[in-house]
């Protein structure tokens, strides 16, 4: 019995479109000119199941703050695999990418997938791989200690996965500032006990990986290693305030 494909119905707000174009053109234009079906047909999906979506905290464009949609970061993880100019051939690059702008559509839309997101697959056509890595990057909140050593795990064993899951962090550690101190704290205690380890494990697995490997991982130490000093300086000088205010009070 042949599949009934659906087809791709552009949805999303025209209004928010000029904060994520470049990013989304730029990625069409690349896939256009090296042939990427499944990219191309990512893009639009992607667009579809994010809208109304939106990253955290707002930003603030010629006198305005908005908030930024979530299509942004999906582009952005994407943009960065393709800046890495990975030795991969244009077969194992679509399957990437593809997977890279999807990488969030399972675990954000369980209302929108009936069927656990298989519908990547049964509707949209796309290869069962790419389900296969989009389930494994697939993390829900309030996972405890054996629950992420699994999962990260899992990643190990796929190299796209645990390619998009490092882009995916080296955009997530740009907006650590938005996060309450308590959930900063656990997250980069995530990033040190799972995402450096990770780092190691693709350079000594995919060592033909090593240069793109390099450069995610040096980001990531970077920003989260600066934004610790940072919050630590800031906690130490609330500390200090605190204990000066006390001191005052019981004069």
């Amino acid at each position: 019995m042949k599949k009934e494909i659906q087809p791709i119905v552009e949805s999303f707000n025209i209004d928010e479109e000029f904060m994520y174009n470049k990013s989304y053109l730029f990625i069409k234009g690349y896939a256009t000119g090296r042939g990427l079906k499944y990219t191309l047909k990512a893009l639009p999906l992607a667009r579809k199941i994010h809208n109304g979506q939106y990253r955290k905290g707002l930003v603030e464009i010629n006198g305005k703050q908005y908030q930024l949609p979530y299509l942004l970061h999906c582009l952005k993880v994407c943009s960065t695999l393709i800046s890495l100019s990975l030795p991969l051939n244009d077969e194992e690059l679509d399957m990437l990418l593809c997977e890279s702008i999807l990488h969030d559509s399972i675990e954000d839309n369980d209302g929108q997938f009936k069927n656990g997101g298989h519908e990547l697959v049964t509707e949209y056509d796309f290869p069962e791989e790419v389900y296969v890595t989009i389930k494994l990057l697939s993390k829900y909140s309030g996972a405890d200690e054996f629950e992420l050593n699994d999962y990260f795990n899992k990643i190990k064993k796929n190299k796209f996965a645990l390619l998009i899951k490092l882009a995916d962090r080296s955009h997530n550690v740009e907006d650590l500032y938005t996060m309450k101190i308590e959930k900063l704290h656990k997250y980069v205690k995530e990033t040190r006990d799972y995402i450096y380890p990770l780092c190691t494990y693709a350079k000594s697995n995919y060592p033909n990986l090593s240069n793109g490997i390099t450069i995610l991982k040096s980001k990531i130490v970077s920003l989260t290693e600066l934004t610790e000093t940072i919050v630590n300086m800031y906690e130490e000088k609330l500390k200090d305030e605190r204990k000066k205010i006390n001191e005052e009070s019981n004069l």
